[in-house]
Protein backbone atom coordinates (compact mmCIF):
# COMPACT_ATOMS: atom_id res chain seq x y z
CA UNK A 1 0.00 0.00 0.00
CA UNK A 2 1.06 3.58 -0.97
CA UNK A 3 1.35 6.41 1.98
CA UNK A 4 -2.33 7.87 0.05
CA UNK A 5 -3.86 4.62 0.75
CA UNK A 6 -2.58 4.16 4.04
CA UNK A 7 -3.79 8.23 4.61
CA UNK A 8 -7.52 7.20 2.98
CA UNK A 9 -7.73 3.81 5.43
CA UNK A 10 -6.88 5.56 8.48
CA UNK A 11 -9.39 8.81 7.42
CA UNK A 12 -12.24 6.06 6.61
CA UNK A 13 -11.35 4.22 9.82
CA UNK A 14 -11.86 7.12 11.83
CA UNK A 15 -14.82 8.77 10.00
CA UNK A 16 -16.15 5.36 11.22
CA UNK A 17 -15.46 5.80 14.90
CA UNK A 18 -16.63 8.76 14.98
CA UNK A 19 -19.91 7.97 13.41
CA UNK A 20 -20.41 4.75 15.62
CA UNK A 21 -19.81 7.01 18.91
CA UNK A 22 -22.29 9.63 17.41
CA UNK A 23 -25.06 7.55 16.67
CA UNK A 24 -24.76 5.27 20.33
CA UNK A 25 -24.98 8.40 22.33
CA UNK A 26 -28.47 8.91 24.55
CA UNK A 27 -30.37 11.54 25.72
CA UNK A 28 -29.92 12.67 28.90
CA UNK A 29 -32.49 11.71 31.68
CA UNK A 30 -35.60 13.26 32.06
CA UNK A 31 -35.54 16.02 35.09
CA UNK A 32 -37.02 15.65 38.36
CA UNK A 33 -38.12 17.75 40.91
CA UNK A 34 -35.83 16.57 43.90
CA UNK A 35 -32.83 14.08 44.13
CA UNK A 36 -32.90 10.80 42.82
CA UNK A 37 -32.33 8.78 46.23
CA UNK A 38 -32.98 10.31 49.65
CA UNK A 39 -30.91 11.70 51.47
CA UNK A 40 -29.32 13.95 48.91
CA UNK A 41 -25.66 13.15 49.39
CA UNK A 42 -27.05 9.40 48.28
CA UNK A 43 -23.43 7.96 48.59
CA UNK A 44 -23.01 4.69 49.80
CA UNK A 45 -19.86 5.18 51.60
CA UNK A 46 -20.61 3.73 55.13
CA UNK A 47 -18.24 0.66 55.70
CA UNK A 48 -16.99 0.14 52.50
CA UNK A 49 -14.73 2.76 53.02
CA UNK A 50 -12.87 1.20 56.45
CA UNK A 51 -12.34 -2.00 54.61
CA UNK A 52 -10.93 -0.59 52.02
CA UNK A 53 -8.61 1.07 54.08
CA UNK A 54 -7.93 -1.84 56.58
CA UNK A 55 -7.16 -3.89 53.89
CA UNK A 56 -4.75 -1.23 52.23
CA UNK A 57 -3.15 -1.16 55.54
CA UNK A 58 -2.32 -4.87 56.07
CA UNK A 59 -1.63 -5.09 52.85
CA UNK A 60 1.13 -2.32 52.40
CA UNK A 61 2.39 -3.39 56.33
CA UNK A 62 3.54 -6.91 54.42
CA UNK A 63 5.13 -5.20 51.65
CA UNK A 64 6.66 -3.36 53.98
CA UNK A 65 7.50 -6.22 56.22
CA UNK A 66 8.60 -8.38 53.05
CA UNK A 67 10.99 -5.13 51.97
CA UNK A 68 12.70 -5.47 55.29
CA UNK A 69 13.28 -8.73 55.13
CA UNK A 70 14.37 -8.69 51.79
CA UNK A 71 17.16 -6.36 52.84
CA UNK A 72 18.52 -8.25 56.04
CA UNK A 73 19.33 -11.30 54.15
CA UNK A 74 17.43 -13.67 55.84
Amino acid sequence: MTNRQYKIAAALVLFALVCVATMHAQPPPPPTDGPPCWPPPCVPVDGGILFAVGAAAVFGGKKIYNSFKASKGE
